[in-house]
């Protein structure tokens, strides 16, 4: 019987101290994910302010391929949709005047291939946004994307992956520049 009471106090003891390293366990958890989410958000600020003080000479570049009054957005890119669409913070970004092919068409995957290898999630996008078409369909911003000193929507045109959707350029702001004449504006 004592023997029985022994093993009883020491599952019961067992037990207690596996709980109490459970119950530490998800607090040390949680305080990690509460840690991971403060870093994130710093991080990301951080490299923000990166982008606006510590290399000005680059900021300007880029703020200064940005022309009309409509939006100039730069912020990180988290998603390549397909060949003309991609997420920049979030945000749909659909190109202004190019068309690509649809995922599901020939060529839609080269596509989204092509702009993804130019500009690939995490990369810094500049977004200078159509004047003459601020409201894009499915909520998407309609612009000119730049990202790594080039020219998306003029890239997916000189590649062969997308093509100048003519029925635009009478409201395009951007179809006076230089790579949308030279494909037919």
């Amino acid at each position: 019987m004592k023997f029985v009471v022994i093993v009883v106090i020491i599952v019961i003891c067992a037990v207690t101290v596996l709980g109490v390293l459970m119950g530490l366990q998800q607090i040390v958890t949680y305080q990690a994910q509460i840690a991971l989410e403060d870093y994130t958000i710093k991080h990301q600020a951080q490299e923000s302010d990166f982008i606006a003080t510590e290399t000005p000479s680059s900021s300007k570049s880029l703020t200064q391929n940005c022309s009309g009054n409509a939006k100039c957005i730069t912020g990180i890119v988290t998603q390549v949709i397909d060949g003309d669409t991609i997420k920049v913070d979030g945000q749909s970004i659909r190109f202004a005047l190019v068309s690509a092919p649809e995922l599901k068409d020939s060529g839609g995957i080269e596509s989204k291939d092509f702009i993804d290898s130019l500009c690939p999630v995490g990369s810094t996008a500049l977004i200078d946004e159509d004047d003459g078409q601020t409201e894009g369909s499915y909520g998407r911003i309609i612009g000119v994307i730049y990202c790594n000193g080039k020219n998306l929507n003029e890239e997916l045109i000189k590649s062969g992956n997308g093509y100048l959707s003519l029925e635009f350029c009478s409201k395009s702001e951007f179809s006076n520049d230089t790579w949308a004449q030279n494909n037919g504006c």
